[in-house]
């Protein structure tokens, strides 16, 4: 039986003969396959109802439903949170049409092209960033086994829209014809997650239905809770203007047809739509009016790439690979540089680039100072010598040190987020040379609005909590758990959901709304460990608590 706490891999859904390794297909043989696929579908989709509503863009009601699939995904509680920490409310519907891009452009340019190598290049940086995925080699990477499920369910969504789809232009899903046209959709649907991370897939149809429906069962036994629901329906408000869009259909009609009954209910409960979400959708119609099929997908992979070649890209590209493929020290984030990477393509070729600069600092001379505001955030590229963190507390006569961090790593951002002074002294014992990306607080600005630069903050959280994650979470919940005192819930839970585990209910986390920033969660727990401070814990507990408090800044 899989743990309430995780949705695991295949293997807790499935018999071990009903698994098989996604197979290496050849550029050919992929093309007949993606070609067959999609000349089955354009046929069953070109019905009188098509015709008379979108002419000869018939097509558009598949994509209606594939988009179908990505909202029943938001029953899902690790899909919301991770998308809610790493995005909240910023630029939500261009990574909705990041999405497309990754999944029309894999299916309808060449595999082996630079747009499509371009599109996989940066979803799986993407998906690193997120943490449901380690990276290897040539910008390929491996989903984690515990997000395996998870990783093949989006897939399996989009598959089951489709059919539902079918359904509905007459195709009935449990016929010979309806099962014939099922499994190459299967193979192409499953082809395309293991570019982005996935090794495994179901054997044959009637194994992708069987986890189908043991996934399902999953979702209902154990529905996500309520703030994450409200999580789901504030993601499904953002970018449902955008998906009815790219299914040309008004959003009431989008929602109708292609929503299946029991999704449309849990992100639209009784049917209510908010009025301004149709304007919206005008509004990215006209500005996808432009564009056939591939023309805008190529456009932006061709800007990207321009993108990747500028200085400080290019700079920020080699330390994040040295994060991940040379420097194996605990204290290098990989997916803290991948995210600021992120926020610099996902900019655009319009912005103005990232700054750099040298540093030369003294034996002893601090970078960030205790005590001062943080003015700057800094990248470090490179160091000569390591950096040192120290903490003074109050009844202490002499700082503490409380980190080493090695080049590459991130400095500042925390500070920054809660416009308060520093917590902590950052400085060299000896000489040290940097090369840095420095963002002020004029570009601060701008990044604070950027869906990348968040996912860097809850990143880098995430990393210094993870220093003494498994005890101090261990601690919390036994004493939780013992004592029921709902403070120390809450803070076991808000300790979870920021060391990065995404399957945390967070039902219990108090005074804290559900669009909070990474920011304000970090403030909440500092609030509340000194709250549960005072009110008194066990030694050990407070000593580790006071220790979290002094390092996440």
């Amino acid at each position: 039986m899989i743990s309430p706490a995780r949705c695991g891999t295949l293997d807790d859904y499935l018999a071990a003969d009903d698994i098989v390794s996604i197979p290496a297909v050849a550029e050919q043989e992929w093309d007949s396959i993606r070609r067959q696929a999609g000349w089955q579908l354009t046929r069953r989709f070109c019905t009188l109802r098509n015709l008379l509503v979108h002419g000869h863009r018939f097509s558009r009601d598949a994509m209606g439903f594939a988009w179908g699939g990505i909202y029943r995904t938001l029953f899902v509680s690790a899909i919301v949170t991770t998308s809610y920490r790493n995005e909240g409310h910023f630029r939500s519907g261009e990574r909705i049409s990041g999405t497309n891009d990754f999944f029309v452009g894999t299916f309808a340019l060449p595999r082996s092209g630079a747009d499509v190598r371009e599109l996989v290049r940066l979803v799986n940086l993407r998906h690193h960033v997120a943490g449901v995925c380690r990276p290897e080699a040539d910008d390929r990477v491996r989903v984690i086994d515990a997000y395996e499920a998870e990783f093949a369910y989006v897939a399996t969504a989009f598959i089951e829209s489709i059919r539902r789809g079918l359904e509905l232009c007459g195709l009935p899903s449990g016929s010979r014809q309806g099962r014939d046209l099922a499994w190459p959709i299967c193979v192409v649907l499953y082809q395309v997650a293991g570019l982005a991370g996935l090794t495994r897939m179901p054997g044959d149809l009637a194994a992708h239905e069987r986890f189908r429906d043991a996934f399902d069962r999953h979702l209902r036994d154990r529905p996500p809770s309520p703030r994450v629901r409200r999580m789901a329906q504030e993601i499904a408000r953002r970018i449902v203007p955008v998906t009815a869009s790219h299914a040309a259909e008004t959003v009431a009609g989008h929602i109708a047809r292609h929503i299946d009954p029991e999704t449309r209910e849990y992100l639209f409960p009784g049917g209510e739509i908010p009025a301004d979400l149709e304007p919206q959708r005008i509004e990215w119609q006209r500005r996808l009016a432009s564009e056939t099929r591939t023309s805008g997908i190529e456009a932006r992979s061709r800007d990207r790439r321009a993108i990747w070649e500028r200085p400080d890209v290019a700079a920020l590209h080699r330390a994040y690979q040295d994060a991940v493929f040379v420097n194996t020290s605990d204290q290098v984030d990989d997916r803290l540089i991948g995210a600021i990477l992120l926020h610099a393509l996902d900019a655009g070729v319009a912005a103005r680039p990232l700054e750099r600069r040298s540093i030369d600092l003294a034996a002893g001379q601090p970078l960030i100072r205790q005590g001062e505001s943080v003015g700057e955030m800094y990248v470090v590229l490179s160091a000569t010598a390591p950096l040192m963190v120290l903490h003074t507390a109050e009844a202490a006569a002499e700082p503490r040190q409380v980190a080493t961090l090695a080049a590459p790593t991130v400095l500042g951002e925390i500070g920054m987020w809660r416009g308060q002074p520093a917590v902590a002294t950052v400085l060299s014992r000896e000489p040290n040379h940097l090369e840095v990306i420095v963002i002020d607080r004029v570009r601060f600005e701008e990044l604070k609005q950027e869906s990348g630069f968040r996912a860097a903050t809850a990143a880098e959280v995430q990393r210094r909590l993870s220093l003494n994650s498994a005890l101090v979470g261990t601690l919390l919940d036994d004493t939780a758990a013992r004592t029921g005192d709902p403070r120390l819930a809450s803070l076991a839970q808000l300790f979870g959901f920021l060391t990065g585990d995404s399957h945390v209910s967070l039902d219990a986390v108090i005074d804290l709304p559900a669009e909070a920033t990474p920011a304000e969660c970090v403030d909440a727990l500092r609030r509340q460990v000194d709250d549960a401070i005072r009110a008194g814990l066990p030694p050990d507990l407070e000593r580790y608590l006071r220790n979290v408090v002094a390092t996440i800044g």
